[in-house]
């Protein structure tokens, strides 16, 4: 009896395993481009997600095979498992379903493309040297997603890059700053602040400086070194 038990055992293991190096028979073939949609409309939510709605392209790097799936409810499903990059690649992950079991997952690769119309330098600027509006033009670029570019030439108004800009740049407010207001050994009014009662006095910079920066500053009269927040070309301002 028990040899008859071991027989049989022996017998179905030996049927699984044959039946396990069988070839699968598949009952029809999904097409790759199919799988392709799916991971694209992924892509669209995440952007939606985050309140894009500028113009923009996505295109995959890669293409999904073509995929032989046995009978069955078939399903796609598709994430992105890392934030939307505008400048890198963005993984997407596609997997498809056979009866409701995860049969096969996709890699694919998203470029994305998002474009707004902003400033754009019209021709090289350089360091120090006052913007007017003829510098800059507007037009469609392709953005990064990490900076604020600039859309109105007012903004810069005043300012001067603290960078070499190449002429069709894209520019921001990082790329400006205040120009250089007073000079070291420059003559200026000396507004002092004191519990809100406010006196002038002649003074005399000590260290360059730009329009809301702060400058070593003598006072003529007392000979004091203050430090004082610069104004304007003129006038520095001590509080105390």
């Amino acid at each position: 009896m028990r040899n008859a038990q071991c027989v049989m055992k022996i017998f179905v293991a030996a049927l699984i395993l044959a039946m396990s190096l069988m070839p699968r028979t598949f009952a029809f073939t999904i097409n790759g481009a199919e799988v392709e949609q799916v991971a694209l409309a992924a892509v669209e939510q995440a952007l939606a997600e985050r309140g894009e709605t500028r113009r923009h392209e996505i295109y995959f790097t890669n293409h999904a095979p073509d995929l032989k799936l046995p009978e069955g409810v078939v399903d796609i499903k598709a994430n992105l498992p890392a934030p939307i990059s505008y400048v890198s690649l963005t993984p997407v992950r596609a997997t498809v379903f056979v009866n409701g079991r995860a049969f096969r997952t996709v890699s694919l690769t998203a470029n994305v493309k998002v474009y707004d119309t902003v400033l754009v330098a019209s021709h090289d600027l350089r360091i120090e040297i006052p913007v007017t509006a003829e510098d800059f033009r507007l037009s469609e670029v392709a953005i990064d997603g990490r900076n604020e570019y600039i859309k109105d030439v007012a903004e810069l108004e005043g300012l001067v890059p603290h960078r070499f800009i190449r002429g069709g740049t894209p520019v921001n407010k990082g790329y400006f700053q205040q120009p250089v207001a007073v000079n070291s050994g420059q003559r200026v009014n000396i507004i002092i602040n004191y519990n809100g009662i406010k006196v002038s006095a002649k003074g005399i910079v000590m260290t360059r400086g730009r329009i809301g920066s702060l400058v070593k500053v003598k006072n003529e009269t007392s000979e004091k070194i203050l430090t004082a927040k610069v104004i304007d070309a003129y006038t520095v301002e001590v509080s105390m």
